[in-house]
């Protein structure tokens, strides 16, 4: 195949032979021999279609967004010399070259290898596949190439950020009779002294109480109040129309990291967490315990793109199917949606308690454009009318307005009860 450097010399040299015979003009036909002579010596060696091997090796294939990872690509040429060789490793957009080049320009001989290193950053979640390796040969000229594309890719995983909720007290009001962290109010295993009765056969000794049994001659024995657990689902609004902001700081990515870290927290509560996102279809992880259960959650947030209408009354319907209608349910969402406000009150009469966590679509706006007068006035008249749909929903639901700018954390702390009261 030509380069177009070949093309424009063949083009030089039938412009000036045809306007050279046109005109009668022989030192104008003269001028076409300089590029075809080029023409003629680059035909004498053109390129062979290279017979490449290729092995790439990544420092890590699982990381989180931000995170370094090194690249190492060994290219090993199998057949003849090759004067000029191309090399482009091929990356999708959501990952960033920080350090060397995915690019290179070489000369490889016959059985020589060659190596190309550079280092990406990845700057958005997903699954992302490194190559294949696009190749092209030129000739010592650069008039004739051959393209190859060397079929050799590598999977990298990349984990969304997590929001730290350390010292937020988040947890189910509801509890279930299994063992946890949450006070249920019945006497039972747990931390939290409830009272005194009188000893019975079986009594642990440690639970004697020696001042009670010491001042009524009789052995007393203390109970505490039993602390167990219960079920939270997290529901995420990851609509086309909620993904306000930029690729890598919308609102559905922020609510992905704040359903992260949610997942963890109850989940070292030893609470059960259950998880459904709305997208393009509506998809869900049913209420477990454990490790596994946030490695569940985790593979679901990792694969979460912005897209799709579901409304919210299917969301309804999923949740009075297949999860306990007496979970805790933590709505992530900007709340762009109208319906937004019967859809929560739906919930609650269903009987579920719902906490709605709103990172605001206002604030990521104003954050990521510039600011004129103009916008600074419709940011007003937005904002008020967002604090009048946040105002009806605190007669239904607890909400945190959270400027996506902070830790959520922040915001949760300063709530004076979680959930709300009975």
């Amino acid at each position: 195949m030509r380069t177009p450097l070949a093309s424009a010399l063949v083009a030089v040299a039938l412009i000036a032979l045809l306007g050279g015979l046109a005109l009668r003009s022989w030192p104008l036909v003269l001028l076409a021999l300089p590029p075809l002579v080029v023409l003629a010596l680059g035909s004498l060696d053109p390129p062979s279609r290279p017979a490449l091997q290729v092995a790439r090796t990544v420092s890590r294939d699982r990381l989180s967004v931000g995170v370094n990872a090194d690249v190492h690509l060994r290219i090993s040429n199998e057949d003849a010399a090759i004067a000029l060789l191309e090399c482009l490793d091929t990356l999708p957009t959501e990952l960033a070259v920080v350090r060397g080049a995915n690019h290179t320009i070489l000369s490889l001989g016959a059985g020589e290898t060659a190596d190309l290193a550079y280092t990406v950053r990845p700057t958005l979640k997903g699954e992302f596949t490194l190559g294949p390796l696009r190749v092209r040969a030129l000739d010592p000229l650069g008039l004739g190439v051959e393209d190859l594309v060397v079929p050799t890719t590598s999977t990298m995983i990349v984990a969304p950020g997590i929001e730290s909720l350390a010292r937020v007290s988040l947890g189910p009001r509801r509890t279930r009779p299994w063992f946890g962290h949450v006070p249920s109010r019945h006497i039972g295993a747990g931390s939290e002294f409830w009272g005194v009765r009188e000893y019975v056969s079986g009594d642990d000794v440690r639970r004697i109480n020696w001042k009670a049994s010491a001042r009524f001659d009789a052995l007393y024995s203390n109970e505490y109040q039993g602390e167990r657990s219960g079920d939270v689902v997290i529901l995420l609004d990851a609509r086309a129309e909620s993904a306000v902001g930029t690729v890598t700081g919308n609102a559905v990515e922020v609510g992905v990291r704040a359903a992260l870290g949610v997942a963890e927290h109850v989940l070292e509560s030893k609470n059960r967490v259950g998880l459904i996102v709305q997208r393009e279809v509506l998809d869900w992880v049913p209420p477990a315990f454990g490790r596994k259960q946030l490695y569940r959650i985790l593979d679901h947030l990792i694969h979460v793109r912005a897209g799709g209408e579901w409304p919210f009354s299917f969301v309804a319907w999923v949740l009075s199917r297949y999860f306990p209608r007496d979970s805790l349910v933590v709505l992530i969402s900007p709340l762009t949606d109208r319906t937004a406000l019967d859809s929560v009150t739906s919930l609650v009469a269903r009987g579920y308690d719902v906490t709605i966590l709103s990172p605001s679509p206002l604030e990521i706006e104003r954050a990521a454009f510039a600011h004129t007068p103009e916008q600074e006035t419709a940011y007003r008249i937005l904002r008020m009318e967002r604090a009048n749909l946040v105002s009806h929903l605190r007669s239904v639901a607890q909400v945190v307005d959270w400027d996506p700018a902070t830790p959520l954390a922040l915001p949760l702390r300063r709530m004076r009860t979680w959930p709300r009261p009975v």
